[in-house]
């Protein structure tokens, strides 16, 4: 199960599946998995499943700095708390299901996505480093979350998987990673993000 794009009441894509509909797919699966496979084995395969959770990069880009409201409404320190409480909630929904291993994913350097940086013409088309810093302070937010479920959740392992490091590595020294052209930068980034979309 992958989930991502944790607002669904203001999402602007039509083929993302809001938070409360995927707990029903996976309230649906399990039922034809205990059909099929009998409800002891069937326990056994949900809990030793790994779910993975990737949260947050469209509901900031595309909801949060799109829409006017959203920023009267919630600082952005708020509105990385409003996301993280909605995580939390689902994380304890899916355990209540069963869910026992979870791997959750935060925001990658988003102020450096390629979008982002055309668009930052005042920046000469750098990083957006105000996008970049609130994901840093939201993947420490959500990782602070992970770690507070995980001591109250006692079957619960749950990892944070922060990838904000790793991909700013990559577009700080692509030749590192045998890449030698801004094109080729791109389509890995691109290539690699469409996998936390």
């Amino acid at each position: 199960m992958v989930v991502n794009h944790f607002v669904f009441r203001f999402r602007l894509h039509a083929n993302v599946i809001p938070l409360w509909k995927e707990i029903e797919y996976f309230k649906e699966y399990q039922e034809k998995l205990r059909a099929h496979v009998g409800k002891k084995k069937a326990n056994y395969i949900i809990s030793e499943a790994l779910y993975l959770i990737s949260l947050g990069t469209n509901d900031f880009l595309e909801n949060y700095y799109i829409f006017p409201t959203r920023q009267i409404h919630f600082t952005e320190s708020q509105y990385q708390d409003f996301l993280v409480d909605i995580a939390e909630n689902f994380v304890r929904k899916i355990y209540s299901l069963g869910a026992r291993k979870l791997s959750i994913t935060g925001l990658i350097p988003m102020g450096c996505l390629p979008l982002e940086r055309a668009t930052n013409i005042f920046g000469d088309h750098d990083c957006n480093e105000k996008y970049n810093n609130v994901a840093k302070q939201f993947n420490v937010k959500l990782e602070n979350m992970v770690s507070k479920i995980s001591k109250e959740l006692p079957q619960l392992k749950a990892l944070s998987a922060n990838p904000y490091n790793i991909f700013y590595d990559i577009i700080t020294r692509p030749s590192f990673y045998g890449m030698f052209s801004l094109l080729a930068l791109t389509y890995s980034i691109c290539y690699v993000f469409s996998f936390y979309t």
